[in-house]
């Protein structure tokens, strides 16, 4: 931004997590989350102050939890709140806990729209920490979200100054600040030492894939992971609580064991639609003999696919149908 430009009018959505928690001392980075002050989205604007050199931003309380306490329900209103306020800014950054960051980044990617540039962030260590990465990812991400160059590209995850596609973004540490990354694509780019953004890979989707309305919840979805010796018992309990879709995150290329096959041809035999993904981090699972029955999850992780499916279940439980949103999305 070069002197007598208007400043960017972004949006800070502050739903909670490490980056808005501040511990009792600096070397509290384990038990902050107990102990610790919850840091409303003001106060994380009083706390870096070097946010207002960037954009005019303006704060907005959403949640103050934990990632792990956000709930379907909780991104419905999350996503009104944002398409909200898209109207009024040039951008969105949701500052949120890093446990499940990527999985609000993809529901937020699929039903959001693009024109304007929407960045979630999260920190490793909290705000009050010896080096902690809270205030220059808050920083970097405003930068992302007032920049141009971020638009049309779905939602962005911006950490430890990289910028992923909530697509391909995945947790890979539970510790270090370099915590992210998005196996078999790598980020598309980052935000270098003066500031600057810089975009290397575009991703331009027209309009969101699911237009959800007044959608106040979704579908029950579960999510089995394949082991040594694992039978059907938890496929059989998914369906009788009641699960529309199970995701099945099998070995290797999606493979289950023979029991646990055996359940998910029952499951699909009363309805429930499937979706076959992969414990692997990097992995491409498609349809082969035998699993036609099942929705392919081709590269997404079995979270995601969790995600997509419980969108796409809204509107269909057609297979085909599913499986050529899972080939698109």
């Amino acid at each position: 931004m070069t002197t007598g430009e208007p400043r960017p009018h972004i949006a800070l959505v502050a739903t909670g997590g490490t980056i808005g928690t501040a511990g009792t001392a600096s070397l509290d980075l384990a038990a902050y989350h107990e102990v610790g002050e919850k840091v409303s989205a003001q106060g994380l604007l009083d706390r870096v102050p070097e946010l207002d050199s960037v954009a005019s931003v303006q704060p907005v309380d959403f949640r103050q939890v934990s990632s792990t306490a956000i709930t379907a329900s909780d991104w419905m209103e999350l996503r009104v709140l944002i398409e909200a306020l898209l109207e009024a800014h040039d951008g969105v950054v949701v500052a949120h806990g890093t446990n499940t960051l990527e999985e609000t980044a993809y529901f937020l990617d699929l039903c959001l729209p693009r024109k304007r540039p929407v960045v979630v962030v999260g920190a490793m260590r909290p705000l009050s920490g010896l080096s902690s990465d809270a205030a220059l990812s808050l920083v970097r991400a405003v930068q992302v979200a007032s920049s141009p160059d971020a638009a049309e590209q779905g939602v962005l995850v911006a950490m430890n100054e990289q910028i992923f596609l909530a697509r391909d973004v995945t947790k890979t540490s539970s510790q270090r600040v370099d915590a992210f990354g998005a196996p078999g694509g790598g980020p598309i780019g980052g935000v270098d030492p003066t500031g600057r953004v810089l975009i290397d890979y575009r991703r331009q989707r027209p309009g969101p894939l699911f237009e959800l309305g007044h959608i106040q919840d979704l579908p029950r979805v579960d999510l089995v992971v394949s082991h040594v010796g694992a039978d059907g018992a938890l496929i059989d309990a998914a369906v009788a609580a009641g699960a529309r879709g199970i995701v099945s995150a099998g070995t290797g290329a999606g493979r289950p064991t023979p029991l646990e096959e055996e359940a998910l041809f029952r499951a699909t035999g009363a309805g429930v639609v499937v979706c076959r993904s992969s414990r692997v981090p990097s992995t491409q699972v498609v349809s082969s003999p035998g699993t036609e029955r099942f929705v392919a999850g081709r590269s997404l992780s079995p979270w995601k696919a969790r995600v997509l499916l419980s969108l796409a279940l809204t509107s269909t439980s057609d297979r085909d149908e599913i499986q050529r949103l899972f080939d698109e999305a």
